[in-house]
This record gives structure tokens, sequence and C-alpha cells, in this order.
């Protein structure tokens, strides 16, 4: 870690703005923004740090680091942190004027025990997904549960918004709803997360989106119908009863076309550039489930173990992250201007909050393969020289770590600092494909852990501008550089890649 004198240095080169400072403000991005990238892809597996990507990856391919994006030429880490709100409403984060009390992790202190993980000082705390998010999309840094807003309540103009009026295509891709905390960070502003109905009303009624995918429809769920009547459904993700009817009726609301049969998923990803297919020119994808996107492609080898485990209906009802990812490429790359896109995984997150290692694999293993259909369309249809693709995690979750790691005790299969014996931190030893891992979790929740980053293409090499810090035992742990950015850095780096300012 930089010495504090060191940090203050770095940190000059950051503009104030009003109280709230934005790392997308610092010097290199505004004055020396390359702007090679037409194309900006950025995937967000939720939940997933380096101990879950390798849980994963060992599931999907039997080798360390061996999904196709683990090879990409920059590997480093993120740390998510979010602003903390002190009791009596206040906020502040300069790590100017005091870093020892603004930097949200240390590599000193995260290794000393199962504690360091939440590690936190004065004005930092752990993120949420939808402060990560505003922070990935916007780059500021602010308060849990605030969706396209500073730390002070303001909103801010985010990516999405900023390509669109740059004369560019966006579009938001989500195996949660559509109005879920990370979607939502990336195309919408609101004061509370939860606030579903404001947000899917922003996203639909007010945004210039051209892609909008996702759950929350409210006539489905896992593929099946919905036995209630119109009165009893919930509209919530979807922006409220009146916009889900306008939606439905397929007629041009807003100028959206509307889908929600896998059928027609499929279609629009096999629209690719050269087959001279119509696209519509506003894609609005709501998945016939009003909960998560089933994993339908998540085993490894055997597609009907997973009509076993989640029904045929279910199967056939849903379309894979992968058919999302390329029906949302396809309808963006009309625009010949370039566009920006935000592809979740976002089920992993939920998967490792129930410490469910079996169900974390099949997400990341349907996550794995988005990435990759997105690799392969970008090498047929794009190229590297106008593509920057980026692969990383707005938070980690679960806390996890190899077999041996506790003592379980009480024999409860979760970790407790009062109950249990706590050896040392366990890598996860790898297994054959097919094979999930043998893990355990210390938490249930989110916590300050360094996440993955991985980018390859157009202005990639714009990451060594923003490098904040250095672990080096996470680096020896996880067989990289060790160097790590804050999340809204990740900002920073597709805005200085792209030259969208």
């Amino acid at each position: 870690m930089p010495s504090f004198n060191a940090l203050r240095r770095f940190f000059a080169v950051v503009l104030a703005v009003g109280a709230c400072i934005s790392f997308a403000t610092i010097s290199y991005a505004q004055e020396n923004a390359k702007g090679t990238a037409k194309n900006v892809i950025l995937f967000i597996g939720d939940g997933d740090g380096f101990n879950s990507e390798l849980l994963g990856t060992y599931y999907h391919t039997g080798k360390e680091w061996g999904e196709v994006y683990q090879s990409f030429p920059v590997f480093i880490s993120s740390s998510t942190f979010c602003v903390h709100k002190h009791s009596n409403g206040s906020v502040e984060w300069d790590p100017v004027a005091e870093p020892e009390k603004n930097l949200g992790y240390s590599p000193k202190e995260f290794w000393k025990s199962p504690d360091g993980a939440n590690w936190r000082v004065t004005n930092t705390e752990t993120t949420d997904s939808a402060a990560s998010s505003t922070a990935l999309n916007c780059g500021y840094k602010t308060v849990g549960g605030y969706v396209g807003k500073d730390m002070n309540g303001n909103d801010v103009e985010n990516f999405a918004e900023k390509n669109i009026k740059a004369g560019r295509s966006a579009g938001m891709v989500s195996t949660n709803q559509i109005s879920h905390a990370t979607p939502a960070g990336g195309s919408a502003h609101n004061i509370n997360r939860n606030n579903y109905a404001e947000i899917g009303k922003e996203q639909i009624e007010k945004s210039q989106l051209s892609v909008l995918i996702g759950s929350g429809h409210p006539e489905y769920n896992n593929g099946v119908k919905i036995e209630k009547s119109a009165d009893e459904l919930n509209y919530n993700f979807v922006g409220g009863r009146e916009t889900w009817e306008n939606v439905k009726k397929n007629d041009g609301f807003k100028g959206w076309s509307f889908i929600d049969a896998r059928s027609d998923f499929a279609a629009l990803a096999a629209a690719t550039p050269d087959s001279g297919k119509e696209l519509p020119n506003r894609l609005l994808g709501i998945v016939r489930t009003t909960g998560d996107v089933m994993p339908i492609d998540g085993d490894v080898d055997d597609p009907e173990a997973m009509i076993k485990r989640f029904s045929k209906t279910t199967v056939e009802e849903t379309p894979s992250l992968s058919e999302m990812t390329l029906a949302a490429l396809n309808v963006l790359s009309q625009n010949k201007n370039g566009f920006y896109v935000l592809i979740e995984g976002g089920s992993i997150d939920h998967a490792n909050h129930g410490n469910n290692a079996d169900q974390s694999c099949l997400e990341h293993t349907g996550f794995a393969k988005a990435v990759e259909a997105a690799v392969e369309w970008v090498e047929k249809y794009s190229s590297w020289d106008e593509t920057l693709l980026i692969v990383t995690s707005d938070h980690e979750t679960g806390q996890i770590w190899g077999d041996g790691t506790f003592v379980d005790e009480d024999n409860n299969g979760r970790f407790s600092s009062k109950k249990d014996t706590f050896e040392g931190f366990e890598k996860i030893e790898k297994t054959k494909k097919g094979v999930v891992p043998a893990v355990q979790y210390l938490s249930t929740g989110h916590t300050n852990s360094l996440v993955p980053f991985w980018a390859k293409g157009a202005g990639a090499d714009c990451y060594k501008e923003f490098v904040r810090g250095n672990d080096k035992k996470a680096a020896k742990f996880w067989k990289y550089s060790g160097d790590f950015i804050f999340n809204s850095d990740v900002y920073n780096i597709m805005s200085a890649a792209s030259g969208i300012k």
C-alpha cells in the first residue's frame, strides 16, 4: 500500500465537485483520453470475488483461471467499498484531506483474520450493489442504496447517458429484474434502490436506452403462468401496472419493441450483423420470470440435468444469458457510432448469500459462457482495435475460502467467530471439470474483499493511470500483479478508453 504522502500526491489530481469527490475527473481521463474504443462491453458478476471465480472456473473448466476472459492481457483487482452515512445523516469522503479516514481497503488488515474482510474506517463501509454500480457507471463513490446519485443525493450522469449524448447507443442486460440495483445504477437515478416501480418507470419511459433486458415479469415465474387476477399481480419491477400495460400492447410504446418469449430472444441472438435480418431500434426484453433468470446452461456437459433441476417448462421458456447478450449486441451494433452495454450475471450473488456452492457454480458457468459468446462476437463482427471488453464484479459475497479454513465446532455449516476455530485462509483445491470444489463460507453477506478485473481491447492499458495500491499477499495467493483500482475507476478506464467524458 502506498504511503499516505504518496496517496496525497496521487489524489491531488482529483477535482472536488461541491462536497463530493469524483474520480471521473482525474486529469488523465479528461485531457488525455485515447478515445480508441468505439464499443465498450462491461460484464459484472454480482457477488463474484476471487474465490467465487475460482470455484466456478474449476467446475466449468477443471483448470485454474481456465475461462477465456481469464487470459485477457489486463488482470488486476478492484476495491469496492462505499461511503458511510453517519448516524446524524452526514457524509464525508475526502482521501486528499484525511486518507486515514477514507480508505476502505487495507491489505494488512484484510489478511489478519476473517474480520479483515469488513474492515472499515470512519467514512467508509462495505458496499451494496447499488452504490457499487453507481461507482462503476458514474465514477463516484457513494452511499449504500443510492442509485445514480452522489453521496449528497444529487443526480450524476451515468456512462450510458454520456454515450447516448455522444451519438452512441447504450443498453442494460441482467439475470435479475431490470430495476434491480446493478442495471438501475447504470440507467436510473433514485435515492433508494428499493423504489423498483419508480426505477422501472424511469428506465422504460424516460431513459434513451436502446436495449433493456432482464426479469421482473408480473405474469410468469420461471416460465410458468401465475394464476392470479390482474389486480393481484406484482408490477413493481416493470414500472407499475400502467407502464406494464402500455408495454404489453407491443405497439411501440416509447419506441420499444417488446419481447418475452425465449424463441424471440433466440431469434434476435441469431440475427447477427451479417444475417441481413431486420432488428428493432429499441429492444425491451422481459424474461418470463418474476425473480432470477435461471442458469439453464449452467451444467457443464449435460443439458438434461438442468431440466431435472429446474423443470422442462423453465428451461424451454428461459433464455440463457448468452442469448440475452447476443441479442443485445446485435441490436446495439446497428449504431455505427458505437455503443456501451452493461451485462450482469446477477445471481452469483444470491447463490453466495445462501452459501450454496452448487448454485454458484451453475450461475458462474452461465455467466462465463455469456462472456465467451461476447468474445466470439467481437472477434467476428467487430475487433479488439475498436472494442473494449471488461469483466469484473461489484463486490464479493460470502467470503469463500478453501476447505479447512475453519473448524466447524458446532457442526452447523456456518462460521461463527465465537464458536468455531479459524485455521487460516486456505486455497480452493482444483477439481475435475463438472465437480464442485469443497469450499467454506465465512459470511452470508457482502465483504470489502478485492474483486478481480480483467480487460482486453481498445484502451485496456488505460488502467495503469488509476492504480491505487498493491496487495502483495493477494498477488501471491491468486497469481496476479496484486495491483488494485477503486470500482469508481472502472468508469475512468471506460471514459479514457472511449473518449466519452
